[in-house]
């Protein structure tokens, strides 16, 4: 029984894998007007691209997972999970390794609808530089 398990074992490790490796794969530094406002990390499958966004500070525990089909260099991110709901457009530029990150919108995901935004740090309209750093 034991060499039956290690042998599927084997032919699981050696199965072909997808691999997810688009151009714009990495972790980015989201900058606003020199300040650090968050981390994105972001993956692309087939022309779709998956980020979770992070808050660089401890006290703050705002993160999303956000998802969209990239055009070119553009996609346009939406919120699937987190503490808000979030839209985002990003532009990446030609030398995969830096972009632009504009807030198209931002709303909480709380039944409190005295303040749709108040976990949103960062309001709609605002353009984050993005530097790949890994």
């Amino acid at each position: 029984m034991r060499r039956i398990l290690t042998a599927f074992a084997l032919i699981l490790c050696t199965t072909n894998t997808v691999n997810a490796a688009g151009p714009y794969d990495g972790i980015y530094a989201l900058n606003f007007s020199g300040f650090l406002a968050g981390y994105a990390s972001i993956h692309e499958n087939n022309g779709v691209i998956i980020a979770v966004v992070l808050e660089p500070s401890p006290s703050d525990s705002t993160w999303e997972a956000i998802i969209g089909t990239r055009n070119g260099n553009i996609v346009r991110l939406n919120s699937i999970f987190g503490t808000v709901n979030l839209v985002i457009d990003v532009t990446f530029n030609g030398d995969n390794a830096t972009g632009t990150a504009v807030i198209i919108a931002c709303s909480d995901d709380d039944d409190d609808s005295s303040n749709d935004s108040e976990n949103c740090d960062i309001p709609a309209g605002t353009a984050l530089n993005l530097t790949k750093i890994f």
